[in-house]
């Protein structure tokens, strides 16, 4: 009976995304439709061009995850591996367990694979992260162009008059305020990391976990630097690296031009990497429904475009480079799981 509030309080965070979504929709149905209207009239030659900056995508997930491995499994199998991630990703977590999985299949150890899986995201972190800087230094220019204000403009003035009637009238009252919760905070953490040891066999045995998690870590670093010193395979990671962002951005500016909105690359560079870099303060699994309402919030606050065509093109760039490959990714993992590879 115990499982029950356990599983309730694990999809908590699924559910209250799912009502935030719903009511966002319910408030905003306006621009819902017209936005639905605007995708259902697009132009076909440009969702042609997003379509196919879509499939390009997928072989360079293929070869950055080849990049980051030293194993040689099939191609057709990485292939629906890919495939497969985004579709099994609606489950939270299941998507990293299935590349373990898969990786250790191919004949890796646990470390071996973790330590994979560890170079193929620094390798997209790396690379995303000075793009996300020159879009976020670039997006004040864009709004000042397109005389658009962000949602949040007026939350400047009304945090600086609360910071000033909080500490500039008291400052003991903040000093005390602040010493509570930064000891609130320490202890929290000291319950966690003390019932988190407990359970993993008490404090005596800390010293032996930690000489193990050592030997742990040097072996995923030869296993990282046997596979990221290889010319080709560092070739294959760091260039498809780059690509997949390159590749989403041309995916949403096509997208954009075919319900009508006329933004230009380096704009639409700017505000999809803008809002990936804010989506994740929406969690939601696979970022669903919460890539749609920041790409859309993006595109109005950034670029200027009206609501309805905004959440047109969200709809549309969602649907192209997520939706519609459900079907596909199911079909994949039950291949995957037919051919034991999983």
């Amino acid at each position: 009976m115990a499982a029950v509030p356990a599983a309730a309080r694990k999809a908590l965070p699924t559910v209250a995304c799912t009502m935030l979504v719903a009511a966002a929709a319910v408030w905003q149905r306006d621009a819902v439709s017209t936005g639905v209207h605007a995708l259902a009239g697009a132009d076909p030659r440009w969702l042609l061009v997003a379509g196919l900056a879509t499939l390009a995508l997928w072989p360079t997930s293929v070869f950055m995850l080849r990049g980051s491995i030293p194993a040689k499994p099939t191609t057709g199998q990485l292939f629906a591996l890919q495939l497969a991630v985004p579709a099994i990703g609606l489950v939270p977590a299941a998507s990293l367990l299935l590349r373990l999985r898969f990786l250790r299949r191919t004949g890796l150890s646990h470390t071996g694979a973790v330590a994979s899986m560890g170079l193929m995201g620094f390798a997209a972190l790396m690379v995303r992260v000075p793009l996300v800087v020159v879009a976020v230094l670039a997006a004040p220019g864009l709004m000042r162009r397109n005389d658009a204000q962000p949602p949040w403009h007026h939350l400047g003035a009304r945090a600086s008059g609360w910071w000033h009637h909080l500490a500039g009238e008291n400052p003991w009252r903040t000093t005390l305020i602040m010493i509570a919760v930064l000891t609130v905070v320490i202890a929290a953490t000291a319950v966690a990391l003390h019932r988190r040891v407990v359970a993993r066999g008490g404090w005596r045995r800390l010293p032996a976990r930690l000489r193990g998690a050592r030997t742990d870590a040097e072996f995923a670093w030869k296993s990282v630097a046997t596979t990221a010193f290889r010319p080709r395979r560092a070739a294959a990671l760091w260039i498809c690296a780059l690509l997949q962002p390159l590749l989403m951005v041309v995916a949403l500016w096509a997208v954009l031009h075919a319900v009508g909105a006329n933004l230009s690359l380096p704009d639409t560079f700017v505000v999809e990497l803008v809002t990936v870099a804010l989506a994740p303060l929406l969690p939601s699994p696979n970022g669903v429904a919460t890539k749609e309402i920041t790409i859309a919030a993006g595109l109005t606050a950034v670029a200027g475009l009206t609501a309805g065509v905004a959440v047109g093109a969200a709809l549309g760039f969602r649907l192209l480079t997520f939706w519609c490959q459900i079907p596909l990714g199911l079909a994949s993992f039950a291949y995957l799981n037919h051919r034991r590879a999983i």
